[in-house]
């Protein structure tokens, strides 16, 4: 299905592993990215279920933008006690190094990816490492 507005494709594996993160619990994130035409998003990475929030900070690229949704299990204080949550995080990845053109081209494509992602609830966006800590991702929690 391509997206409206930037005419770039998501792959059908990028649905079926997320999928496979949302339902099945199978990884802890998933890494998308362009492909080398800039004709669809592809899979780029994924984190196994044991896998922490620094693997997901460290599969993002310095000088290149990303996206990812990261599942994040966290306990919830309530008045049945200590809840065991799960929120799932979709993360744009723009840092300030990478090329203006492939911003462009992420920023213009995040709602056709996103669309295709159902059961994404928060959405994070991140230019440098500052802003892309789990404490961050915690704050959403609260």
């Amino acid at each position: 299905m391509a997206n409206s507005v930037s005419g770039v494709a998501v792959n059908e594996e990028c649905v079926k592993v997320f999928q496979e993160l949302r339902a099945e619990r199978k990884h802890r994130f998933v890494v998308y990215k362009m492909d080398d035409d800039a004709q669809q998003v592809v899979v780029d990475k994924v984190g196994a279920l044991d896998a922490t929030f620094d693997d997901l900070a460290a599969a993002m690229p310095a000088d290149d933008c990303r996206y990812a949704v990261y599942d994040l299990d966290f306990v919830s204080e309530d008045s049945a006690g200590d809840t065991p949550r799960s929120k799932i995080f979709f993360i744009h990845w723009s840092p300030e190094s990478a090329d203006a053109r492939n911003k462009m081209l992420y920023a213009s494509s995040t709602e056709g990816l996103k669309k295709e992602l159902d059961g994404v609830q928060i959405d994070v966006q991140a230019t440098d490492a500052s802003e892309l800590t789990l404490n961050i991702l915690k704050d959403y929690t609260t």
